[in-house]
């Protein structure tokens, strides 16, 4: 059934994935006027605007946390007839979305040369706490739904 609140919530996750990978979002700004340099991290690249040129570089680490955890959320949206394997997805899914929040914070906080007057994080690098959210709740729905046929296949 593909209606239930976990499915939705495991949409939310899929569509908060391609929203990040597909978007110019921009989570971390960093700048150095001395230099007249900046930094924007997103997503996808790293963009270094310096005063002779610009350098972009791709994430690929983050880009390839983001596509597994929409492809296992994907996969667990599928899964409806099984229930422990849709928990267990959603479970290894938690440890893909910590190793993003981890990756993500460790690139931006690895810029030293613009600790002068660094902007620091954007709204949008509260997406990942979006992301344990959305998951935390699909395996709410999944254990309620687990429960509800347990009690209904007791002998009364």
């Amino acid at each position: 059934m593909i209606q239930r609140p976990q499915s939705l919530y495991l949409c939310a996750l899929l569509v908060i994935c391609l929203m990040l990978i597909l978007g110019d979002i921009v989570y971390f700004k960093a700048s150095n006027s001395d230099k007249s340099e900046s930094v924007n991290i997103e997503y996808d690249e790293t963009e270094l605007i310096a005063a002779d040129g610009t350098s972009k570089q791709q994430n690929t680490l983050l880009i390839s946390l983001l596509a597994s955890i929409g492809a296992i959320a994907t996969i667990a949206i599928f899964l409806f007839k099984n229930r422990k394997m849709q928990t267990l997805l959603s479970s290894v899914n938690y440890l893909f979305i910590l190793g993003l929040i981890l990756i993500m914070y460790m690139a931006s906080y690895r810029i030293g040369f613009f600790e002068q007057e660094t902007e620091g994080l954007t709204f949008y690098a509260l997406m990942p706490v979006a992301l344990l959210f959305f998951n935390f709740l699909a395996i709410r729905g999944i254990t309620k739904d687990e429960k509800l046929i347990r009690s209904m296949d007791r002998l009364r």
